[in-house]
């Protein structure tokens, strides 16, 4: 049950401690910078990154996972730009550098922050699986949306480690995430510059009723493989899912599987 006056307290909080718009780390910047400079080359975005080892050797890890594994595998920067190309690499890099943008001490609210990516990493490689087999969009955008779909919840859980009672209250703690995470999210995305369509993921993520015309887009994704990641069929109404409707899926079969869980071991591996 919501909570008015509990979740506008820890929005409070959090303008207070001033992680409400969590500034990128600067080689989540300079990637994005050289990745849309109209005359940037592989090699400048290599040097970019070589910067930070950490990040460096987690795309590796993801250029090699059952996702995006050729033939062979890569073992260099230079190979893992030109499998998923500039853009994709320079918006996963954002991803995946945000984890390093919030720590937790307490062991509860550790493990909600651990249990908040995991989740993010499984939503985001079944939103590449279901990108790429059941629609025209792009399965890397597809998988950075469902990476970034809950980032509004990480200054909630960050917060929670100042309030003893959410620390003896997980799920408390669980009910304001999904709570408040659309509204953080939504002013993030806004402040990163992401492009619109991460904004509509964060602000539908959640909604098992979204409806709209045409096609099947990147929220319609994100929820089925939410409701996927939850083993749901059905909304709390016992009405169906438009969006898995909408992309012709049968949510009562399990898509979780062995290429599932390398690429959300490759994800979130150190975290």
């Amino acid at each position: 049950m919501s909570n008015p006056a509990l979740e506008q307290a820890i929005i409070n909080k959090i303008m207070e401690k001033g992680i409400s718009l969590p500034v990128l780390p600067d080689v989540a910047i300079r990637a994005r910078r050289v990745a849309e400079a109209p005359d940037s080359t592989i090699g400048e975005l290599v040097d970019v990154i070589a910067q930070d080892p950490a990040i460096a050797a987690r795309l590796i890890q993801v250029a090699n996972s059952a996702m995006y594994r050729g033939a062979q595998r890569i073992d260099a920067l230079q190979q893992v730009i030109a499998r998923m190309g500039m853009r994709t690499v320079s918006q996963l890099i954002v991803s995946l550098a945000t984890q390093q943008l919030f720590t937790a001490k307490h062991p509860v609210i550790k493990k909600a922050m651990q249990n908040h990516w995991s989740f993010s990493a499984q939503v985001a490689a079944l939103s590449h699986r279901i990108a790429r087999e059941r629609t025209h969009l792009d399965a890397d955008q597809a998988l950075l949306a469902g990476l970034l779909h809950g980032v509004g919840g990480i200054p909630v859980i960050v917060v929670a480690e100042d309030i003893p009672k959410l620390q003896e209250a997980p799920a408390v703690l669980d009910e304001l995430v999904q709570n408040l995470q659309p509204r953080l999210g939504l002013k993030i995305m806004q402040a990163w510059d992401f492009p619109p369509m991460f904004e509509l993921v964060v602000r539908e993520a959640g909604n098992l009723n979204y409806q709209h015309e045409g096609a099947a887009d990147y929220a319609d994704v994100v929820i089925t493989a939410i409701a996927a990641a939850k083993n749901l069929s059905q909304t709390a109404e016992g009405t169906p899912i438009a969006s898995a409707v909408r992309l012709g899926m049968d949510l009562g079969e399990s898509l979780i599987d062995q290429e599932i869980e390398e690429a959300m071991r490759a994800l979130t591996e150190g975290f």
